[in-house]
């Protein structure tokens, strides 16, 4: 998260980007499992702040996904199949180790 957060604000810098964008942008990010929902209020909240400070760049969402997908995040879903993967492993050596 503090890797995510870091880019994102040393992208962001002074953008101009309207609430209404943070808000969208991070809850497609929370429902893809990127984000926790308090990572996307703290990051929400880092945002807003910057936002105050008008500059010409603008983040649009294509280039927050693509700063995302740059830092090769596993999601959610793919972090539940591993644990699941794990448990599994870990039932069939207890079998084992008990035979």
């Amino acid at each position: 998260m503090e890797e995510l957060k870091n880019l994102l604000l040393a992208t962001v810098g002074a953008a101009t980007i309207s609430i209404e964008k943070i808000d969208s942008t991070l809850s497609d990010l929370i429902e893809r499992g990127k984000l926790t929902v308090k990572e996307g209020k703290e990051l929400r909240e880092e945002l807003i702040k910057r936002n105050t400070k008008k500059e010409d760049e603008v983040l649009t969402r294509e280039n927050l996904y693509t700063m995302i997908d740059s830092l090769n995040l596993v999601s959610r879903r793919d972090l539940e199949l591993l644990e699941e993967k794990v448990k599994l492993l870990e039932e069939r050596i207890a079998g084992l180790e008990s035979k």
